[in-house]
This record gives structure tokens, sequence and C-alpha cells, in this order.
């Protein structure tokens, strides 16, 4: 039997059963570089490079419509960040009671009451993450924001 698994491996790589990562999928980003997170942002519309309050890398962009921000946190002297958060807000708070009803509905992005950016999804980059999972990131942010404009405008 040992003879004929490596052979039968072999055979579910060469017909596609068995899924064979590529470099870029392989490729382990271990901190969020904001000129690859830039980068990957435009690839989802526009987007550009800024700074937060602190001085931070921020970048601003647009998808599907809303307008968002990525902050990132952790940083030392404006660089060696540890993790980003995507940030959407809007000009009327929200009560404690929609934020409840969006947290119990939806997963990845969540909502907070009060003034300011009202929706969030953090990334951690600890032990690394691959640019295809960052790329589903933007791709998760993306699909929720449609969602996010028709609950703030109460569809």
């Amino acid at each position: 039997m040992r003879a004929t698994l490596p052979v039968f491996i072999t055979g579910l790589a060469l017909t596609g059963a068995v899924s064979v990562a590529s470099a870029e999928d392989a490729e382990i980003l271990r901190a969020p570089d904001p000129a690859t997170i830039l980068d990957i942002a435009k690839g989802f519309g526009s987007a550009r490079m800024d700074k937060d309050d602190n001085g931070d890398p921020m970048i601003s962009g647009r998808i599907e419509g809303v307008r968002y921000l990525i902050y990132f946190y952790g940083c030392e002297d404006h660089e060696d960040c540890k993790s980003l958060q995507f940030s959407a807000g809007y000009t009327d708070p929200l009560t404690a009671d929609q934020a409840n009803a969006w947290n119990s509905k939806y997963r990845w992005v969540k909502a907070y009451s009060g003034d300011g950016s009202n929706f969030k999804m953090d990334v951690s980059f600890a032990g690394g993450i691959t640019r295809a999972n960052l790329e589903e990131q933007f791709s998760n942010w993306g699909s929720m924001s449609g969602n996010i404009k028709d609950f703030v405008n109460g569809k």
C-alpha cells in the first residue's frame, strides 16, 4: 500500500483534484505594508494613500460606491504596523438597537452605535497571511458594502 499512495496523490495532483498553490498564494505578508494594501485596494475600486491624525498611514477608497477608510494599527514611528481596520461611517448615528440588529445578522463586519465610523472589520497579520487571503478580506468588505448602504438607507 505504501508504494501506491504516492502514485495516487501524484495522480490526483495531475487531474486537478488536489489544488497546488501558486507562488502568489504562498507569499506570506507578515505586516500590512501600506503600498501593498493600496495596490490591492485599487484592484477593488478607487483608493489613495493618506495619513490619519497620528501620522500613521491611512487609505481612503470606494468599493461599490461606499466610501471607506483603512486604518493601520500598532505602528512604530508610522511604520511596521501590525494590523489594519476597514471602516465606514455615516453622518446619522446608529442606535444600539440598529447596531445589534446588524451584528445579529452579519458576521464579518461589525456595527457600532454612535457617531463616526459605524461599520468596522479588523484584519490581523499575526503569524502572517497570504496575499490571496488579504484579497479575500477586500472581497468580503466589498460584498458587505452593498449591505451597509441598504441598511443605512433603511432597505
